[in-house]
């Protein structure tokens, strides 16, 4: 039940969520409030990274997903939905012109921004298909959840510097769920050791590419007349205005 003295509005998610079990392709977000600035300026809270989580967790009034379990992209999606809510939606970047090496400001619409456009069919397991070109095979994928992502950045971590940590293939055996029809993780593991690493790039680009999400592209003219392509960055100046004055 929501406190009805709570004001808050619907976000669309862009992943139309297919990861989730329930299914859920919208959550209730209340907006940013005074209070809030107890989290967004806690000095534990930004030295240990947990600010974004915490504001989340305080935030999303739908509890059907846990936050831990929202993708990325369906994060990146409350957030700009927060920070046009709260501080209005101009961002302001530092671009470098690609003829010139120096930089130039632009200012970002995000109130413009768009969601991605997502036409793939799921077969009766939820997953999708593709065509490896080098090697011949048919295989069926998903995308990353939050908690992969974790788990990935964990075993990262874990390797400490000592050889090197095996995240693509690890990342291949989250996103692969059959090769040829056959979903044996060992099968999996032993077609990824012996993929060509041109399959490998090209399907990772292509899941890049089709994963529903926002769509961050952006293009404008540098001071010099070059045409410059860059993406929106969730780093610190676009979370600036969140950590108060």
């Amino acid at each position: 039940m929501i406190d009805p003295t709570v004001q808050y509005d619907v976000v669309e998610l862009p992943s139309r969520g297919i990861l989730y079990p329930n299914k859920i392709k919208a959550v209730k977000v209340a907006y940013l409030t005074a209070s809030d600035e107890n989290i967004l300026t806690s000095p534990n809270l930004v030295a240990s990274g947990n600010v974004i989580d915490e504001l989340l967790k305080r935030k999303i009034l739908t509890k059907e997903i846990a936050v831990e379990d929202l993708t990325i992209e369906d994060r990146q999606a409350i957030l700009i939905f927060l920070r046009n809510t709260a501080f209005g939606s101009e961002l302001n970047m530092r671009i470098i012109d690609p003829k010139t090496n120096e930089f130039f400001d632009y200012t970002v619409d995000l109130s413009e921004l768009s969601y991605k456009e997502f036409d793939l069919k799921e077969d009766e397991n939820g997953n999708y298909p593709y065509f490896m070109e080098k090697s011949k095979k048919h295989i069926t994928f998903n995308f990353l959840t939050q908690k992969d992502e974790i788990e990935l950045d964990q075993i990262n971590k874990s390797w400490n510097g000592l050889g090197t940590a095996p995240i693509v293939t690890k990342r291949l055996e989250k996103l692969i769920k059959s090769v040829d029809g056959n979903p044996d993780p060992m099968n999996i593991r032993n077609f990824i050791e012996t993929l060509p690493i041109i399959d490998s790039q090209n399907f990772r680009k292509y899941v890049n590419k089709v994963k529903p999400g926002v769509d961050l592209t952006q293009t404008t003219n540098a001071p010099s007349g070059e045409k410059v392509t860059f993406n929106i960055d969730f780093g610190v100046e676009f979370f600036r205005p969140f950590y108060g004055v």
